[in-house]
This record gives structure tokens, C-alpha cells and sequence, in this order.
């Protein structure tokens, strides 16, 4: 600084260490800054002719840069609609929480899953990570919640292909989905609620006999399965459409990469 005139004075640099320069005040330990703060760095002490459209031009072509962009300059990707959940219990959610205190018996890992449609949630209790644990564990999971079609894991070293390979090994079959022996309500509630299979069965079995009028039990529970079946088609035509909706309005400022 000239303190008399009250300016800076510039060191003007040469052609063959203005590259190096312009690389020094923008990449590295400058934070790949953009052009402002870039040009207010170099401008303390540099100069030369045009000095600031080059470091313009150098930081608009910024290899990282462009790839990484700033976060005001980020455009969405277009949404991805996820499929609709049509069965219970098929897409099962499974990980792992640790570390946790440990038990009197040596556990300190709790082996989680939650099915991501009836959002009913198992745990349990093992010692380590270990693929054939994660697998036993897995099969005490499935004899309550049946075998799913879809498992959902994370990409830790339990949760490879092993795990797999194993499960089939244990059982030596291929079935990917297999009914549980209680029903969700009996798990949840314990106790089966009275469906229609249960009106057929009293019908049928005459377990209790119907006062009044006598009525046609049999032609109400197929009407009403046909109700329910009419009306489960309609709520997934209706997530689908829902979904397809909020795509479009998310889509319109996205950008595909």
C-alpha cells in the first residue's frame, strides 16, 4: 500500500506464470472459489491486461467445478416412482443397530426389520455381525413374518450375497414368499378378527344359528370380497396416479444427468 497516495500497488506477472497463478488462487487450498471471490483474492496483490476475464473464464471452465457445481446450482433429477406395496409382508426392510450396551448373555447387536407396506416391526438380539448369525436371526424374523419377495439391505458386510447363499443352503429350497402361521392381526392383537372365512365357517358349520330372518351368508361374503378386491385395486390405481402426479410437478425444473 502507498501510503502517501493512498493506492496499492500490483505486481504485474508474466505471461508464463499467470496459468500457475490463476490455479493457485482457485484450486487447491482456495476452496475452488467462484469468480468474485477468486478475483478478490488475486486482485490484492496481481495484476495484468484482461487479468480478470481470464480468471472468469478459468473458473467457468473448472473441470471440478463443473462436476460438482455449487449448492445453489444443483438441479433436482427427475423423481423415480417407487412401485406400490400390493402384499404384506413382502418387502421387508432389514439392518442392524450397534453398538449397543451388552446383555448378560453377550449380545450387543439388535438385528432390525419393518415391513414397509403393514409397517409391523421385529427385532432381535444377536452377538456379532457375522453372516451365518445375521442369517439365523433372518430365519427367526421370517417363521413370524414369512419369507419376503423383496429384502431390503444396506450395503454393510453382513448383508451380501452370502446371506442369501446361505438361506437357500439352510433350506434347500427356492421359494422366495411363504405364508406366516398367525395372521397380522393375531401378531399385533392377539387375536384373529371375525373375517368373512370366519362367516363361512360358522355358516357352513352351523357354530352358531342366526335369529330373525335367516341370512344368505354365503352370497354376502363372495359380494363382499369382490367389494374389497374392486376396492384394493382402486386404492393401487390411485397411489399410481397420485405418484404419477407428484412426478410431474417435481419433474418440471429437473434435470436428467
Amino acid at each position: 500500500m502507498d501510503n502517501t497516495r493512498g493506492k496499492r500497488l500490483l505486481l504485474v506477472v508474466p505471461k508464463k506464470y499467470r496459468n500457475d497463478l490463476k490455479s493457485f488462487c482457485h484450486e487447491g487450498t482456495s476452496g475452488h472459489l467462484g469468480v468474485t471471490k477468486t478475483k478478490d483474492i488475486f486482485s490484492r496483490h496481481f495484476f495484468w491486461p484482461q487479468c480478470y476475464k481470464e480468471i472468469k473464464d478459468y473458473v467457468r471452465s473448472c473441470d471440478r467445478c463443473q462436476r460438482v457445481g455449487k449448492p445453489f446450482d444443483r438441479k433436482k433429477a427427475p423423481m423415480k416412482i417407487v412401485p406400490v406395496i400390493q402384499e404384506v409382508f413382502s418387502k421387508i426392510n432389514v439392518n442392524t443397530c450397534e453398538p449397543l450396551p451388552v446383555t448378560p448373555s453377550g449380545k450387543r447387536y439388535l438385528l432390525t426389520a419393518i415391513c414397509l407396506s403393514y409397517k409391523y416391526p421385529d427385532a432381535i438380539p444377536v452377538e456379532d455381525t457375522t453372516s451365518v448369525t445375521v442369517v439365523d436371526a433372518l430365519l427367526q424374523i421370517f417363521s413370524r413374518m414369512g419369507f419376503p419377495k423383496v429384502l431390503q439391505l444396506d450395503q454393510g458386510s453382513s448383508f451380501t450375497s452370502a446371506v442369501y447363499s446361505q438361506l437357500c443352503l439352510s433350506f434347500t429350497i427356492t421359494v422366495t414368499h411363504e405364508s406366516t402361521v398367525f395372521t397380522p392381526a393375531e401378531l399385533v392383537h392377539g387375536k384373529n378378527l371375525r373375517t368373512p372365512l370366519t362367516l363361512l365357517y360358522e355358516k357352513w358349520l352351523d357354530v352358531e344359528e342366526t335369529e330373525g330372518e335367516p341370512v344368505p351368508v354365503t352370497e354376502y361374503v363372495f359380494s363382499l370380497i369382490k367389494r374389497m378386491k374392486r376396492c384394493q385395486e382402486l386404492a393401487i390405481s390411485k397411489m399410481e396416479e397420485c405418484q404419477q402426479k407428484n412426478k410431474t410437478w417435481y419433474d418440471k425444473r429437473a434435470v436428467k444427468k
